[in-house]
């Protein structure tokens, strides 16, 4: 699996930002190991050790993930077998993955209690959005306050959903 592409990608479009051409990944990810960006360890309990994982945990997880992909059904997430490579080696490899924010902007749009608006800038009714679908700011594009607006216009949504009478 290592070998089989870049884990990273050179390029990530984040409307105005784009960064392409800041860093190339190597396509068999060498030269990320080389930096420690990605972790190379030639058994599971060195692999634990080196990412405070515990040991037995990682162990039993991945014993039964090579169940699952001798199976040809992942049962915990429904992969398809197609898409299940079993953990054998070693070595073995790890490397620590971070959320990030990154949004978009368009969609439908919606007023302060989270309705979605029609054309005309009404409600329609029952029908409420919140995070990525849609922004109370329309088009603009605003920056450190997609997470904030999703929770606050999830909230909004799922209480305002909650007080409608349920359809005959």
């Amino acid at each position: 699996m290592r070998q089989g592409g870049p884990v990273g990608r050179p390029e990530i479009p984040c409307g105005f930002n784009e960064i392409e051409g800041i860093y190339e990944w190597s396509l068999d990810n060498s030269k990320e190991i080389a930096k420690g960006w990605i972790i190379r360890a030639m058994s599971i309990a060195e692999l634990a050790e080196r990412t405070s994982i515990d040991a037995q945990t990682l162990e039993s997880t991945i014993t039964k993930y090579n169940d699952y992909c001798r199976a040809g059904y992942d049962a915990d997430f429904g992969r398809s077998k197609e898409s299940l490579k079993a953990i054998e080696g070693p070595p073995y490899y790890a490397f620590q993955v971070e959320t990030t924010v990154a949004d978009t902007k368009g969609g439908a749009r919606r007023d302060k209690e989270a309705r979605v608006l029609d054309l005309d800038g009404k409600p329609i009714p029952r029908l409420y959005a919140a995070g990525e679908f849609g922004s109370i700011w329309g088009f603009l594009y605003q920056t450190a306050t997609n997470v904030a607006e999703a929770l606050v216009f999830g909230r909004i949504a799922g209480h305002n959903a909650a007080m409608n009478p349920p359809l005959e």
